[in-house]
């Protein structure tokens, strides 16, 4: 299934709940500032190691994130400075997710929780650098959506893994699991997220000198 298929399938599944925000008068602004609140919610239990909650809420805010367009769609409201402000609210969510990643790995005071908390790190500038980049080239009038670990893959990634880390946990215990997974995951969101900024500048340097 394309992304395009997908977004499809949840514009479907969530036009009841976007028909009746718009018929009580909530923006699409508020849906926004209520996906960065969910978000602030998840990082905290994820930096209290309640990962399966941790997961759920990411997903009902990546919902959220999808939602506040649509009922822009529904209610005409469709503005850029509404579309500013989303842009902006995600990389916030997203950064407020990685920070709980990074207190979840600082506190398991394992052996291997450094090397979680730099590739969280490497995952972070990485993720900032792909928005990054599609951004200036959109300032620059190239359209700009190249690559391998965009945010929709980047947020279905984390959420899976820190399902599955969660689920790790609560069969073997905190002490025992060590934050395998989510290292895994955040090794292929580090490499895959710097890939796709390498994808990106060099596609929109190409354009730029046709």
């Amino acid at each position: 299934m394309s992304k395009d298929d997908l977004r499809s399938s949840v514009d479907i599944m969530v036009l009841p709940m976007t028909r009746a925000m718009s018929w009580l008068g909530i923006t699409p602004d508020m849906v926004t500032f209520a996906n960065f609140a969910v978000n602030l919610v998840a990082a905290f239990f994820l930096a209290e190691g309640r990962l399966i909650l941790a997961a759920i809420l990411i997903l009902f805010a990546g919902v959220l994130d999808h939602m506040d367009g649509a009922v822009a769609r529904i209610t005409k409201k469709s503005r850029p400075s509404g579309a500013l402000l989303d842009s902006v609210i995600d990389r916030y969510s997203e950064i407020a997710v990685f920070f709980g990643l990074l207190v979840y790995f600082h506190r398991l005071g394992s052996d291997y929780s450094f090397y979680g908390v730099c590739l969280v790190v490497l995952a972070i500038s990485g993720s900032v650098l792909v928005s990054y980049i599609r951004a200036r080239a959109e300032g620059l009038g190239i359209q700009c959506k190249v690559g391998i670990m965009q945010r929709l893959e980047r947020i279905c990634l984390i959420t899976i893994g820190i399902l599955a880390q969660g689920l790790f946990q609560n069969f073997y215990g905190e002490s025992q699991s060590e934050g395998l997974i989510l290292m895994i995951v955040f090794l292929i969101l580090a490499i895959g997220t710097h890939l796709t900024a390498a994808h990106r500048l060099i596609f929109c340097y190409r354009q730029l000198n046709l």
